[in-house]
């Protein structure tokens, strides 16, 4: 049974979607808003719910012209984005509330939460909408909290001037733009005093970002990008440091003024606060010997609040905020992370002559920090595809070429099944080294980070057996590294989308072990920057779980179950993985990425500056993680989570069903992919994704194959989680969502149904509309 909405959400949703329709009307007149509302109470309708309605739709909008295709596109997506920050705003709203009577006095566990923020191709959404939206979502929040009607003409002229943009983007974006776009959000004032206050209740918080850093299969990435990307953070550093800064100086002007006994010591003061300002001028851009200018300011800065705290018996806000901010900060930058492929490492070492974009990458780092620490400005050298020790050696070997004894830390990117399997070996054998052991004690802090690839992992395996091999890596790296008096830290290389290992914190977290939650480090990408950022009430309460989570499993590990648990766990990994493996064997499923989704397109949606497919045929090392999963996305199949699951359930006996019962119960891991895969079944429309196989010029054969594998494969799924669980809701553990999945679901229809008509077509304008709006609609690209 289905759980009510809110009604405060449902009335601000019916609210803002009926002032939109007031635009739609006033922008396109009322022939063309008749037509809309027609389509939105058809797609509402039982009639369209099934395959043929779906293709009566399509038939009705192939009539009409480009414009008015456009027209439809760009309603529903806008719709679907409105809706989306309505539920934020509400959310925001009710978590505000929440702060303002919610008093916590329990004690909790140090520790640390690092967000790698990238700018992969998933954000599809237009900047300069996104203004908009930003304005819609804080008018939306004040309308909650003032409860009045006020807001009315507010809101329409925000849509009207929305109604102008595209939702798509228009132009592929530089790593610049991808870098303005990350740091417009999470260098706001309001989301700085998050980082603060974090740091002040000893619950550290901090960021990184890969823009600028991410040389892995991306040519646009080189020494002037990783410059670039560290002067705009500076910049927006420096500008807040000011402000501070100007704050202090004219809460102290009056005392200059005077004629205070104490002259001789005020002037003392004001000369410390001059060598501030000098060095703060010093530091607006970034250029060789930067590490040195930065400490400078640091100190002035210790030697200013000294001087203050000394005349006046008490310490000043805005310095000691300042002082913070650099201590979160210290390069007064958001770090990088760089990454390469271990292949090319092994490259850039065998022909130093021909300097690599990695290599002159390392150099420019090595010029900014010549006698400090190069972690102020990088964090970390990821290698991906990193399957052995000898790797992980080269990484050293080249960073310690230009970094004195390898001061950056160097970081295994494990993401394929074979280095998963052997991860423990792969450290084992670096850690074997004495030499080794003492660099990471020296120089890493005797840490030694290890980077985990769920979203390749999951392309090339499927989703379950992706967390089977994760978990078992992160279980037996933990012992191996913690054998060696170090610390592991596990970087989880999560996406937003659940086949690429997000979900929410709970979900994401709860079989982690207590290692991984001390520090807590994780990717964060595209359009869940924005969700997260966007309302500081949301990330802080992203935070606080983390924290919770934390406290929680320091009473409670994370359960593995039994040998009989884990033994069956494993079977089923590798059942998932054979089905899932052999599927993407047959040529004429390769033939399907090609003819019934969007991939081909991939190159002409502008979605981010790195590439998004590689070039030639489909093949499998071709297919890229992020693209793979937006075109299941797209197409509604999301198709790695649950592929492979039913035929597995059906084959098995009644006593071996009753074994994955008791796994539902015992294993943490296991648990949380059934709640995934219960939501990714409950978001499916399988006949959206037989409209584009109707549609595609695949063989008849083909289509009347897939069609038969993917309904058999899907019913059998959705009977394995109700048996699992006991439940006949697929989302018993959050019913209002089932309800919120229920109501957006049929508004994206007619997106699915005009973007089929866009790729026949080759309209990339429309096909990057109805991108964007599905994108809305499902809550992720991909």
């Amino acid at each position: 049974m289905q759980q009510q909405l809110a009604k405060e959400l449902t009335s601000l949703v019916d609210w803002s979607v009926t002032e939109l329709g007031h635009v739609i009307r006033a922008e396109l007149g009322t022939a063309a808003f008749n037509r809309i509302e027609k389509i939105r109470r058809y797609v509402k309708s039982p009639a369209s719910n099934h395959l043929q309605g779906l293709l009566k739709l399509k038939m009705q909008l192939e009539k009409l012209t480009d414009q008015e295709r456009f027209a439809i596109a760009h309603s529903f997506a806008l719709m679907l984005e409105l809706i989306n920050a309505c539920e934020s705003a509400y959310r925001t709203h009710r978590l505000e509330e929440e702060s303002t009577t919610a008093i916590d006095n329990e004690p909790h566990s140090y520790g640390r939460v690092i967000h790698v923020l990238t700018a992969h191709p998933t954000e599809s959404r237009n900047s300069d909408m996104l203004f908009y939206l930003r304005k819609i979502h804080d008018l939306l929040v004040q309308r909650l909290a003032a409860g009045q009607d006020s807001q009315t003409h507010q809101l329409h002229a925000l849509l009207r001037m929305a109604w102008h943009l595209p939702m798509s983007k228009q132009r592929k974006p530089s790593v610049m733009d991808e870098a303005e776009y990350i740091y417009s959000l999470v260098l706001q004032d309001n989301v700085i005093e998050i980082y603060l206050q974090q740091r002040q209740e000893r619950h550290p918080f901090y960021i990184r970002t890969w823009v600028g850093g991410d040389k892995d299969g991306h040519p646009g990435v080189n020494e002037k990008t990783m410059l670039g990307s560290l002067g705009m953070s500076r910049l927006r550093l420096h500008q807040w440091i000011s402000r501070q800064f100007s704050q202090y100086l004219s809460e102290l002007s009056p005392l200059v003024r005077s004629g205070l006994e104490q002259r001789k010591r005020i002037q003392t003061l004001q000369r410390h606060a001059r060598q501030v300002k000098v060095h703060l001028a010093k530091v607006r851009r970034i250029s060789a010997g930067d590490a040195s200018r930065v400490h400078r300011l640091t100190e002035s800065l210790q030697q200013l609040s000294h001087e203050q705290s000394r005349l006046f018996g008490a310490e000043s806000e805005q310095l000691n905020r300042i002082r913070y901010l650099l201590k979160i900060f210290p390069g007064l930058v958001v770090p990088l992370e760089l990454r390469e492929d271990s292949s090319l490492v092994h490259e850039a070492l065998a022909h130093p002559n021909k300097r690599p974009n990695i290599t002159r990458m390392l150099q420019t780092l090595a010029r900014l920090c010549p006698d400090h620490s190069p972690r102020n400005y990088v964090r970390g050298f990821v290698l991906s595809q990193c399957e052995s020790a000898q790797d992980i050696d080269a990484g050293v070997r080249l960073s310690s070429r230009f970094l004195k004894d390898s001061r950056l830390p160097i970081v295994p990117l494990f993401e394929s099944s074979h280095s998963l399997k052997n991860s423990k070996e792969i450290i084992t054998e670096f850690l074997g080294k004495a030499k080794n052991v003492q660099l990471i004690k020296k120089h890493w802090s005797a840490q030694i980070e290890v980077m985990l690839g769920y979203s390749d992992s999951a392309k090339e395996n499927g989703s379950f057996p992706s967390r089977y091999l994760i978990q078992s890596a992160i279980g037996t790296l933990e012992k191996t590294i913690e054998a060696h008096g170090l610390t592991p830290i596990f970087f989880h290389g999560s996406g937003g989308s659940i086949e690429r290992g997000g979900g929410s914190i709970q979900e994401q977290t709860e079989w982690w072990p207590l290692s991984a939650l001390k520090t807590v480090k994780m990717t964060v990408q595209g359009e869940m920057i924005y969700r997260n950022y966007n309302s500081p009430a949301i990330l802080q309460r992203q935070l606080s779980l983390l924290v919770k989570n934390r406290d929680a499993r320091k009473k409670k590990p994370a359960m593995r179950g039994s040998a009989k648990t884990e033994k069956a766990l494993r079977t089923l990994a590798d059942s998932v993985q054979t089905s899932y493996q052999n599927i993407l064997k047959q040529e004429d499923f390769l033939e399907l990425i090609e003819k019934a989704t969007p991939y081909s397109f991939m190159k002409d949606l502008r979605m981010g500056s790195r590439p998004s497919k590689r070039q030639g045929p489909v093949q499998l090392k071709s297919l890229r993680a992020i693209p793979w999963v937006l075109c299941w996305t797209q197409t509604r199949a999301l198709f790695p989570t649950w592929w492979g699951l039913g035929a597995f359930w059906k084959n098995l006996t009644a006593t071996e069903k009753n074994q994955y019962r008791r796994a539902f119960k015992e294993s943490s891991m296991f648990r949380t992919y059934i709640k995934a895969v219960g939501f990714t079944l409950e978001k499916i429309e399988l006949d959206v994704f037989f409209m584009y196989l109707r549609s595609s010029k695949l063989s008849a054969s083909t289509i009347a194959k897939y069609e038969k594998s993917f309904r058999t494969e899907y019913v059998e799924a959705i009977k394995c989680v109700r048996e699992i669980t006991g439940e006949k809701s697929l989302l018993w553990y959050r019913p209002w969502l089932e309800t919120s999945i229920s109501l957006r679901s049929p508004l994206i229809h007619p997106l699915n149904v005009l973007q089929l008509i866009a790729l026949e077509n080759k309209d990339i304008k429309l096909l990057r509309e109805t991108v964007t709006g599905v994108a809305s609609g499902m809550l992720t690209t991909g």
